[in-house]
């Protein structure tokens, strides 16, 4: 079990990491657990943990989860030092593990470890910066710059750490994985970790009581966190189920856009597309074909041969069909709609529907063409079988430029993405090999 033996070697190094770096903490910054008014503010921070930890909400497909558990980390780093912090995360996690936590040793060893480990490296950034530690009142002027710096060493080890075993699991890129898990919420995460500063500063000055008002905005954080995250993957789920309703009524296109959408994301990684315009890449690649919802192109699809003029008319107003319909959303971007309208238009001026050239049509658009048109090669339809990734190299380059972007040819056909997105199982060569083979990259729908 290979897989097994490589999480449990990076549980161990993880472990280790975390136990040789509480050593270090213990020695440069020792605490002082004899000290009455010390456990009161570590049993405080470990109360208020273990609250937070029961609002933690699934933010991933792979299980994972996020929680405002940072809060009473971030702050036990400036009232009771980076040890005291890592007692805070070992503790909570221990207790909120008592009966209900199911899962194998080494995973629980795991996610203990490394929530001590990135709250101990935040403790000793914030430390070994300048940063205060003690229950007496805080100076804001010179504690907030240390404070930025252990917020953002928590975040990039917490999230890393999680990313990379997620990975190995999943058998994925690490920075993919991140980008999943912790992309979306990164901004927000960093942006609600002051309330941990807060809580300091007021915990200082005032005593534990103070916690109790620190609750009540972190369930109303917890709620508008909650809703927002699911109002997004609510969207996503309905977008794909109304995708995937429509193209099983054409069997050949089953599954299209889906792909589309997917090789729109690691292409327009390639080209360094942002965060927010990718998503409404994904977005429009998803819904791209959408226009075709209409009955009068299901004999089109599924027709073998060429088409009649009144047949090309009518698929080459899908675009615009398709712009109508997304755009009676009133959450969609106008980019999202403008990808869509012009997935089809050519690099010369000579697509649909308006044969804009060159840079006039939007990256997304021409990231979907790429995307689309890979897509119709490598599936089996009813014109022709499905074509070798071999072949579907050589028809992009001799296509790069006329068809196609040539950077976005030239970055494709010098990374592995096809490969990795098309790559075929044994059954898939096998139903190809028995397809009728005919032309190219030249049709798509």
């Amino acid at each position: 079990m290979p897989l097994e033996r490589n999480l449990r070697t990076f549980v161990s190094l993880t472990s280790l990491s975390c136990a040789g770096l509480l050593a270090l903490a213990w020695t440069l910054y020792p605490p002082n657990p004899l000290d009455p008014d010390w456990l009161t503010a570590l049993g405080t921070l470990v109360a208020l943990s273990i609250i937070s930890t029961f609002m933690a909400l699934q933010v991933s497909d792979y299980g994972t989860t996020s929680s405002m558990v940072f809060i009473p980390q971030l702050a036990g780093v400036m009232l009771i030092g980076p040890v005291g912090a890592a007692g805070v995360a070992l503790l909570s996690d221990i207790i909120t593990g008592i009966g209900i936590d199911r899962r194998p040793l080494y995973k629980k060893v795991f996610n203990g470890s490394q929530k001590a480990l990135a709250v101990t490296s935040a403790g000793l950034a914030y430390a070994t910066f300048g940063g205060p530690i003690g229950l007496e009142s805080f100076v804001i002027t010179h504690t907030f710059a240390p404070f930025l710096l252990a917020v953002l060493v928590y975040f990039a080890v917490n999230t890393g750490l999680v990313s990379y075993v997620v990975a190995v699991t999943q058998d994925d890129d690490p920075i993919d994985i991140w980008r999943k898990i912790a992309g979306g919420l990164i901004v927000f995460d960093i942006a609600m970790s002051f309330i941990a500063l807060i809580v300091a500063i007021l915990y200082a000055s005032f005593g534990p009581i103070v916690i109790l008002f620190a609750i009540i905005p972190l369930f109303g954080l917890r709620y508008s966190y909650g809703v927002n995250i699911e109002l997004q993957r609510l969207n996503t789920d309905l977008l794909r189920l109304m995708v995937k309703t429509i193209e099983a009524q054409d069997p050949y296109t089953s599954g299209h856009s889906i792909r589309v959408a997917e090789a729109a994301r690691e292409i327009g990684r390639l080209m360094g597309i942002r965060r927010r315009d990718m998503r409404n890449l994904e977005t429009a690649a998803l819904l791209h074909d959408i226009g075709k919802i209409d009955v009068a192109y299901s004999e089109i699809l599924r027709q073998e041969g060429g088409l009649s003029d009144e047949q090309r008319e009518l698929i080459r107003d899908h675009p615009r069909r398709g712009v109508e319909i997304v755009k009676s959303i009133r959450s969609i971007p106008e980019q999202v709609l403008d990808n869509i309208r012009w997935h089809h238009e050519r690099w010369d001026g000579k697509g649909y529907p308006d044969g804009l050239p060159g840079d006039d049509i939007p990256v997304g658009a021409r990231i979907i063409m790429v995307c689309d048109t890979v897509d119709a090669m490598t599936t089996v339809r009813p014109y022709r079988g499905a074509l070798p990734l071999s072949v579907v190299r050589e028809e992009l380059d001799k296509h790069s430029g006329a068809q196609f972007d040539p950077e976005i040819i030239h970055r494709v056909l010098d990374s592995d993405v096809l490969e990795r997105l098309y790559s075929d199982s044994e059954g898939e060569r096998a139903s190809r090999a028995r397809a009728p083979v005919g032309s190219s990259a030249a049709r798509v729908g």
